[in-house]
């Protein structure tokens, strides 16, 4: 038997590169596409942001602060310990983007088309179990947050982060 004709090795060879193609982007559907752009944020400015969620996370996710932005603040204060005027504030906890930028968005669960997420999807399902969905809203920057607290998980240890951007969302979409 001869060997392949460069014309079949070129049509194969490309045949390849097009499946590899396929299946990449079919795996990572944001590869390539732009990053959320904080580079000029400014308080009062919007942007698009597209957040990465499990309904767990209306109950899992904290931070802890003794810090108040926008008539915010988070759930805990900077020892851990709850506030004791919990509900009379809207509370912060971090999200993060789909290209991991942290923002502190206060009641993200009350945005009607999470609130609905939330309700088709309720939180007391085991996080493992839960599908990840993307948010993709409009972000409007309200400051900077600096030196404070999040955890992902009840369960988990206190992280210091020491900036993000505090925000609140409109317009969503889920997908």
């Amino acid at each position: 038997m001869s060997s392949l004709s460069s014309e079949r090795q070129t049509i194969l060879f490309a045949t390849g590169a097009l499946a590899i193609f396929l299946l990449i982007t079919g795996l990572y559907p944001d590869l390539g596409k732009t990053r959320t752009p904080t580079s000029r944020l400014a308080a009062g400015k919007t942007i698009p942001v597209s957040i990465t969620l499990v309904t767990a996370d209306a109950r899992d996710l904290a931070c802890a602060s003794d810090m108040e932005v926008g008539g915010a603040r988070c759930a805990f204060r900077e020892d851990g310990s709850p506030w004791a005027e919990a509900g009379q504030k809207p509370v912060l906890a971090p999200y993060m983007t789909v290209d991991n930028v942290m923002f502190l968005i206060p009641d993200l669960w009350s945005e009607p088309a999470l609130a609905r997420r939330l309700a088709a999807d309720p939180p007391n399902v085991a996080r493992n179990q839960l599908r990840r969905f993307t948010a993709k809203c409009q972000l409007q920057a309200i400051d900077k947050a600096k030196d404070f607290y999040v955890r992902w998980e009840p369960q988990m240890e206190w992280s210091l982060t020491r900036e993000a951007w505090v925000g609140t969302i409109s317009s969503c979409s889920v997908n």
